[in-house]
């Protein structure tokens, strides 16, 4: 049954195919690597070369006084305005634009839900045990 459905296929499917097979057989019986060891060069000279060689550094070396170097402190508790250098900002990088993590009321509704529900570092409530009950 498999014969005659093969031979229903289209001639350029089964040429494509017996294409794909005999590459896969050569890429099983052919070399991975080929070594060569070509070299214009005496031991002496290579020696040379080695100990000439001097590595370029990874990163540029960079003054003192670097933009980059220069760290903004940020203090005070994350909250919409913080304190960068000293100065007074606004936190545009912060999801707490409304102020809400310094109000009470949020504070012990969250601490609340923590001690009712605990917390986890994955999602189903059953397997942590944590349904009311």
């Amino acid at each position: 049954m498999l014969f005659v459905l093969y031979f229903q296929a289209p001639a350029y499917h089964l040429i494509l195919e017996g294409i794909l097979i005999l590459w896969i057989i050569r890429l099983i019986f052919s070399k991975t690597y080929k070594l060569q060891e070509r070299s214009d060069l005496t031991p002496k000279e290579k020696e040379e070369l080695i100990e000439e060689w001097q590595p370029e550094p990874l990163v540029p070396l960079v003054s003192k006084d670097h933009p980059a170097l220069n760290y903004n402190v940020v203090s005070g508790p994350p909250t919409h305005k913080i304190i960068v250098n000293g100065k007074e900002c606004i936190n545009f990088a912060s999801f707490n634009f409304l102020g809400l993590l310094d109000n009470e009321k949020v504070k012990s509704a969250a601490q609340a839900s923590l001690k009712k529900y605990g917390v986890g570092t994955c999602g189903p409530r059953g397997f942590y045990g944590t349904f009311g009950q």
